[in-house]
């Protein structure tokens, strides 16, 4: 028997209420060369009995129940990559939809590029409104490192894994730090993909990354607070530095914009002690704030100056 082409992981956790719409946007897709793996980690709702429905589906490879909550979305992803068997691998998140044309799009386009990696363009779907989450029109071959120097350094850019389709024989190159996160996993993962070759944008929309206040991305509000988000952020941060991956302007911007954040959300931490770990944490990736502060003004005005005359432009 060949393997599939394509493995779709589906990890799962309380999401009972998205659950048929997103296996229903999986199953009816008009490529059908794919097999799917169910991962729930320990769900308290009925989503075993929804999953169940779904049981006896051909292209069901395998139904993973965890006795206990792995704590992090990103083993998860660990465990569906073990038990993949297809060439490329699509995460597709168990409370968002897809466009039924999705795996057509992408694997046609992961195949005839040089890439580790496709993206596409999605919608992000909030209890009141549906909006486009990347305004580029065109599809877009982006070199790994440049895409990451311009886009990956400051925030997550791959912002759902829905929204991708990667080679699986990419994961030999990629470290498993991202497993040991509970917030940022995401972001690291896609940085890795980054540092080892390129990726390609599809402008076109065939996700829907649905924001409905119980997914991860929504509780990022409580990673946030505990200071966790803020302290893997920092890791990276430390982590693209030290692979050269940051200019010297930014080496000293983006650690000053965090303080200034953590700053103005003092308050809104769970405590004094979380505020000030996380502040030092940042502060050392610095010489020193005021040192910063003077590289940052003057580089801000030393490009309004070379923009007056038109020596560079937007």
């Amino acid at each position: 028997m060949t393997s599939p082409l394509v493995s779709v992981i589906v990890p799962n956790y309380n999401h009972a209420k998205y659950l048929q719409q997103r296996l229903d946007s999986i199953f009816h897709q008009t490529f059908q060369d794919f097999e799917v793996i169910i991962l729930d980690d320990c769900s308290t709702d009925n989503s075993k009995e929804i999953i169940e429905e779904y049981h006896n589906r051909p292209q069901v490879s395998h139904i993973v129940y965890n006795e206990t909550n792995s704590g992090s979305p990103f083993k998860q992803w660990a465990k569906g990559f073990d038990l993949a068997q297809g060439e490329y691998i699509w995460i597709a998140e168990s409370d968002d939809w897809a466009e039924l044309n999705f795996l057509e799009e992408t694997t046609r386009r992961l195949k005839v590029n040089d890439v580790n990696l496709v993206f596409t363009n999605s919608y992000i779907v909030t209890p009141n409104e549906k909006k486009i989450d990347i305004p580029i029109k065109e599809d877009t071959f982006l070199h790994g490192r440049s895409f990451l120097q311009k886009e990956m350094i400051f925030h997550n850019f791959i912002l759902n894994a829905s929204a991708v389709l990667f080679k699986k024989k990419a994961l030999q190159s990629i470290p498993k730090t991202y497993q040991t996160f509970t917030s940022s996993g995401d972001w690291l993962f896609w940085i890795e993909f980054c540092l080892i070759g390129n990726v390609f944008y599809c402008a076109k929309i065939l996700n829907y990354n649905n924001r409905h206040g119980m997914n991860t991305t929504a509780q990022w509000g409580k990673k946030m607070s505990s200071g966790t988000a803020s302290c893997e952020d920092c890791i990276i941060h430390h982590y693209l530095k030290a692979n050269s991956c940051i200019p010297f302007f930014h080496q000293h911007t983006i650690p000053l914009s965090n303080i200034e954040w953590i700053d103005n959300n003092r308050f809104k931490f769970d405590s004094e002690k979380v505020y000030e770990t996380i502040r030092n944490r940042w502060k050392k990736e610095l010489f020193s704030e005021t040192f910063s502060l003077v590289i940052r003004f003057a580089g801000i005005k030393l490009y309004n100056l070379l923009k007056a005359l038109r020596i560079i432009r937007d």
